[in-house]
């Protein structure tokens, strides 16, 4: 009788440690895929907001009169930057959770951002070569993968609401993203935005040029003479020369050259500087070194800076001033 106790007790014992097991793993399973499904719709939610603020964004690089070239490179470039972003996030988020949610979302980011780099390298391809043949079809394709990721993006919302009404689960905000708002076809849509960056203002289109627009000496000349010579006091003197982006392009390493003969022809000062970068209709001064003049000799300052790719105005890269210290008596 004791082993037959024994035998039924140990039996229950097992039982009940199956049954613990079974009711621990999926209590365990649930938590897990409860903190999966939270951690990707807090991310979803991120996701959204940063392609809501971009989709707005996308909308005024479209008004190309009222843009510049500066301005609508670099906001390119950070759509396509955020938009990367957002779809290496969708990548990762959730950690094992399969859904298909996350496969709609997966398809919306990743539209997004093929439109983008796509619609990024075309408008600028039409805009610093107008005549470019087909680029219409490639402007399609993109308005195409961005309706795409449109559509996918409202699915997603409408299936993770109803989700949410089911389940009764507490949704963070999903903001609301529209880029193309395409009605008709993508044809059409890219027809119009190659006639209205065509007939833009020229301020979207490339303009290359840099110009020296101001030398001052320090110290200043004390007078001009009628020959338009600066007359200086006994002391070194330097210069700022002033340089100027006219284009609507930021440039980047500009060379500055600055050399100073005497009226013998021999060179008492030659300089070669590298400007790291100036922004489109911005300025940078740069200083020279204070040199030592003899008396009675007059001098030139002969600056210039090197060509860039693509100058449209060369005349404004040259300048060049002269000037003395009266002779001792």
């Amino acid at each position: 009788m004791n082993k037959v106790n024994k035998t039924l007790r140990a039996l229950i014992i097992v039982g009940l440690i199956t049954l613990l097991s079974f009711f621990g793993f999926n209590y365990y399973e649930n938590f897990r895929n409860s903190a999966n499904l939270n951690n990707f719709l807090e991310e979803a939610s991120a996701v959204s907001l940063l392609h809501s603020e971009s989709s707005k964004e996308f909308e005024k690089v479209l008004n190309f009169d009222e843009i510049n070239r500066d301005v609508f490179e670099t906001t390119l470039s950070a759509l396509v930057r955020d938009s990367q972003e957002a779809y290496n996030l969708v990548q990762n988020i959730g950690g094992d959770f399969v859904s298909s949610e996350k496969e709609l979302l997966n398809i919306a980011t990743s539209s997004w951002l093929k439109g983008l780099e796509t619609f990024q390298v075309s408008i600028i391809t039409l805009i610093d070569n107008p005549q470019s043949l087909k680029i219409e079809e490639a402007l399609a394709q993109s308005i195409v993968d961005l309706s795409i990721g449109d559509k996918a993006y409202e699915e997603f919302v409408q299936k993770i609401s109803q989700r949410s009404r089911e389940d009764n689960l507490f949704l963070p905000v999903f903001y609301p993203v529209k880029y193309t708002g395409l009605e008709g076809s993508a044809f059409n849509f890219a027809d119009v935005i190659v006639k209205k960056a065509r007939d833009s203002s020229e301020g979207l289109f490339l303009r290359r040029d840099v110009a020296i627009t101001g030398v001052q000496f320090l110290p200043s000349p004390i007078a001009v003479t009628e020959d338009n010579y600066r007359v200086f006091l006994n002391e070194p003197i330097g210069i700022q020369v002033v340089i100027a982006n006219e284009g609507n392009v930021e440039e980047f390493d500009i060379i500055l050259l600055v050399l100073v003969t005497d009226e013998f022809g021999d060179s008492v000062y030659e300089k070669r500087a590298k400007i790291s970068s100036v922004g489109a209709f911005e300025s940078k001064s740069y200083f020279t070194d204070n040199i030592e003049l003899e008396p009675g000799i007059l001098y030139e300052w002969f600056i210039k800076i090197e060509e860039i790719e693509n100058e449209e105005e060369l005349e404004d890269n040259l300048f060049t001033i002269s000037g003395f210290i009266p002779p001792e008596e």
